[in-house]
């Protein structure tokens, strides 16, 4: 048997003393069962492990290891289920779930060891005993370590954050002593374990059952200097006073202060080190109070006093309490102090009051009932001859309300009646109108009838007829069940319909007149054989242009075109396919300019087109070279390919002049100049020219 055997044995034996010491500390104590509970499962661990060390073969090598499974396998949950305890968490222990998912690892973990591999595939015989070697490519492996982890990880949060809580500065030492004493040993289990067999550095046997002796002297420091698991009058005088909920002051015979609970710290709003040593007239309201509680304590006569009185915060607020104060005497029955006793009278202040104003509430709800039920029998009476008379009314109403239907229905313009946007009634020729029928027409969206680009103008116009500030009708677009786009003129009023507000409106058909406009307005500003602007429309953009130029301190450029032989193509293919020839040129220049440039004939062979934003003369060349450009495919007519070029003159605005009319004679001047120097080019005009 080597040095490591000898070990283990001893650790076994501190295992079992250290567990039943505690168990017979308080045998009823959850902890100190639990606890007694780890320390086997340690025993039996390290008694197991002291023949793993010194065993003669490899065989009763892994006999003893398997054996020594059913001790560190359940070990993490034992752990943790010790450390849960210990931190008080009462909710999660209650859970009955909670047990096999703490437990049902580990014992998944010891069937893989009584069968198979989990933390050491094979061992060496070294100087020191035998020496695992670890299995990290093996799956169980990994599930152990992971689950023992979790549990110590788990276990020292809590513990942690118990202690963190606590108020008594003794489960704060114990908490702190536990945490620090756990995670060495740990720490250097885990290494000496897992880690190096990890490696395959096979230099250590495994001492984990050893090394949490670091632990173990820590539980015991805990239970000889900190009191852990150890019930005594002291210690629970010292729990009660700690949680109590009243507020406890202890003083001595002068009364100063020598101890208060943190219920006292919490009311008052002190630290205890702010009170100890201060009279305990600093807290009194009333100073003679103060002064009366001191010479009551010098009086051998006084026992207790009840009285309620008023504490002072830190914040200087006054607190209502109810007072017991009681002298503290030695053997000789002299007073060696007091202990007051203080209630916090506010929550019961409180409930008084709520009592007083709900009493309150009570009896004038009372007197409200009687009085309402005077008026009930009175208005049973009133109500009674108003019924009769409200019968009458609404058989009158209902008469009215059929004329006013039977009248809507024959009314020869399209009408509607809509209540909260959704149309309720609709005549005959409003469905003649729309397409649709009156059973489609019901709850329908009024505004699903308007061309969605003219909805929010519709609303808007609607609403000011309604109110008054629209006096004459509105027109839009309205989109039949067939989809075709109509104009109409619609006037829209406010009425009552059936006990609620409704709109009444009234839409006539404008589409012919629309159209005509539209015709009209075609021939006024456009040229009746291509379609494009004519000299007007040309002269209204030009001004339009001329503002933001001069307000962009920009230049702009006028184009003028003249068709090369034109004269030619008239005469050889005659008048009609020379007009076709100008609505081809026409359609090939609209589709080259940018959208906010513009063409315009003239007429007969000129077009006349707008540049507007250049930057330079550059530009415009640009442009005319591109314009040249497109001439160079021939025209396809009617079965005829015609070639045409054309010769451009260019006027820059501001230099070559300032007004419309300026720049297109000038333009003009150097188109015919363009035509003098050979055709199919462009010029700019110059005062040479």
């Amino acid at each position: 048997m080597n040095f490591f055997s000898l070990l283990s044995l001893f650790a076994f034996l501190v295992y079992v003393f250290l567990g039943f010491y505690a168990f017979l500390l308080d045998r009823r104590s959850r902890l100190n069962q639990v606890f007694l509970a780890v320390c086997l499962d340690l025993a039996f661990w390290s008694f197991a492990y002291s023949f793993v060390y010194g065993a003669p073969t490899k065989e009763v090598v892994w006999f003893w290891f398997r054996i020594s499974a059913l001790g560190w396998c359940t070990f993490p949950g034992l752990i943790l289920h010790f450390l849960l305890v210990l931190s008080q968490k009462r909710s999660l222990l209650s859970k009955k779930w909670f047990y096999p998912v703490l437990y049902g690892p580990g014992v998944l973990v010891l069937l893989r060891a009584l069968t198979g591999v989990v933390t050491a595939k094979d061992f060496d015989r070294t100087p020191l005993g035998w020496v695992e070697v670890g299995a990290p490519e093996n799956l169980w492996f990994w599930v152990h370590s992971i689950y023992l982890i979790v549990c110590l990880v788990l276990g020292l949060v809590a513990v942690f954050h118990w202690g963190g809580r606590s108020k008594v500065v003794r489960e704060q030492r114990q908490a702190r002593l536990v945490v620090m004493t756990l995670s060495l040993s740990a720490g250097v289990a885990f290494i000496i374990n897992l880690v190096i067999p990890a490696l395959q550095s096979h230099i250590v046997p495994a001492v984990a059952p050893v090394t949490i002796f670091i632990w173990g002297a820590g539980i015991w420091r805990a239970m000889i200097k900190y009191r852990l698991m150890v019930l005594s009058p002291a210690i629970a005088s010292e729990a009660i006073v700690a949680r109590m909920k009243d507020l406890l002051i202890l003083t001595d015979p002068l009364g100063a202060i020598l101890k208060i609970n943190p219920q006292t710290e919490k009311v008052l709003g002190y630290q205890a080190g702010d009170l100890l040593g201060q009279s305990i007239s600093l807290i009194l309201q009333d100073k003679e109070m103060a002064k009366e509680f001191t010479n009551c304590l010098l009086k051998k006569s006084m026992e207790m006093v009840e009285k309620e009185i008023r504490f002072r915060t830190l914040t200087g607020d006054e607190i209502p309490v109810h007072v017991s104060c009681s002298v503290i005497r030695d053997e000789a029955e002299s007073p060696v102090g007091a202990v007051v006793i203080a209630q916090d009278l506010r929550p019961t202040k409180e409930l008084e009051r709520e009592i007083r104003v709900r009493t309150g509430a009570e009896e004038a709800l009372r007197k409200a009932h009687e009085e309402l039920e005077h008026r009930i029998q009175e208005r049973t009476a009133e109500l009674a001859q108003t019924n009769e008379a409200l019968e009458r009314e609404i058989i009158e109403r209902r008469a009215a309300e059929d004329l006013f239907r039977t009248l809507f229905m024959r009314l020869p313009i399209s009408s509607y009646i809509a209540q909260d946007g959704k149309l309720c009634i609709a005549n005959p020729e409003f469905e003649r109108n729309t397409g649709y029928q009156e059973d489609e027409l019901i709850a329908m969206n009024a505004l699903s009838l308007v061309y969605p680009e003219d909805q929010e103008k519709v609303k808007k116009w609607s609403l000011e007829m309604i109110k008054g500030d629209r006096a004459h009708p509105y027109e839009f677009r309205a989109v039949h069940r067939d989809g075709q786009i109509r104009w109409v003129m619609e006037t829209v009023t406010s009425i009552r319909y059936q006990e609620r507000l409704a709109t009444l409106g009234s839409i006539i058909d404008i589409t012919d007149r629309k159209e005509s406009e539209e015709m009209i307005r075609q021939l006024a500003y456009h040229d009746s054989l291509t379609g494009l602007p004519n000299r007007t429309l040309f002269r209204d953009r030009f001004r339009i242009a001329l503002a933001r130029s001069e307000r962009n301190n920009s230049e702009m450029a006028i184009l003028m075109l003249d068709l090369d032989q034109f004269k030619e193509v008239n005469d050889t293919l005659g008048h009609n396919l020379g007009d076709y020839l100008l609505k081809e040129v026409g359609h090939r220049l609209s589709g080259f300019l940018r959208k906010s440039d513009t063409i315009a004939r003239m007429g007969g062979d000129e077009f006349m087109i707008l540049l507007q934003e250049i930057r330079n003369r550059e530009d415009a060349a640009q442009v005319a070279q591109k314009l040249r450009d497109i001439f160079q495919a021939p025209f396809h007519l009617e079965g005829q390919v015609v070639g045409i070029t054309t010769s451009i003159g260019i006027a820059v605005y501001p230099g070559d002049g300032l007004t419309v009319e300026a720049l297109i004679k000038n333009a003009d001047r150097a188109m015919y100049q363009a035509k003098e120097q050979g055709r199919n080019r462009y010029l700019f005009y110059t005062s040479a020219d």
